[in-house]
């Protein structure tokens, strides 16, 4: 499996330039954060869940790891034994008035997310299971032997991006910097295409957003 130490020795070895070793690691981390608000089928799930507390209306890394990390979430459902709904998602400022209505705990039905943190109304007067299907960005890259999707499925699109980082603002090589661009958009287009065939269903339905 791709680490970030094996992305980083490609890109050093496609420029030529072992010298190069920390505008290279920089320049993987901006282009990380560039693709990492992009919609692809490796940065959603289903697969996270966490757990209300009785009286507790705002739902932070304390409950899941993954929440501050949010890009957004496309559906909250709510599991308890013999029934699974999805809450209506509502914006921030909408939030605040059914907060500023509210007459009581009961069973969440709405929920918004604001400040890195999920906010259920009616408060829960219970113990229910959460499940977001979500689009997230993943725990930064830290270690050389760390890796995730951006080093595996992406890792041709971050190779390329990186090195017209680094063409356009340290090498100030025009050439390839046009190289690596005209290369980029195919690869997009890659991963766009995996990732409507993946999740697509055949038919065609509204979004909430």
């Amino acid at each position: 499996m791709t680490t970030l130490l094996d992305l980083q020795t490609a890109i050093a070895t496609d420029l030529t330039r072992p010298d190069l070793t920390s505008q290279i690691a920089s320049a993987v981390k901006d282009a990380i954060r560039f693709y990492e608000r992009k919609r692809f089928w490796f940065n959603v799930t289903r697969s996270k869940t966490f757990v209300t507390v009785p009286g507790q209306s705002t739902y932070t890394a304390a409950d899941m790891a993954e929440i501050p990390n949010i890009v957004r979430v496309e559906k909250l459902f709510l599991y308890q034994p013999g029934t699974i709904f999805a809450l209506d998602r509502e914006e921030p400022d909408d939030f605040e008035w059914l907060v500023g209505g509210s007459t009581g705990p009961g069973k969440p039905t709405v929920f918004t997310y604001v400040d890195q943190a999920i906010q259920l109304w009616p408060v829960p007067n219970a113990v229910f299971t959460m499940r977001p299907h979500m689009h997230y960005k993943f725990a930064p890259l830290a270690l050389p032997t760390d890796t995730n999707a951006w080093c595996t499925d992406a890792e041709e699109l971050i190779r390329t991006h990186a090195k017209l980082l680094l063409y356009t603002d340290l090498l100030e090589d025009p050439d390839g910097a046009g190289r690596m661009q005209s290369k980029i958009q195919a690869l997009k287009d890659a991963l766009d295409y995996e990732t409507s065939a993946r999740t697509a269903t055949g038919q065609i339905r509204g979004t909430d957003f």
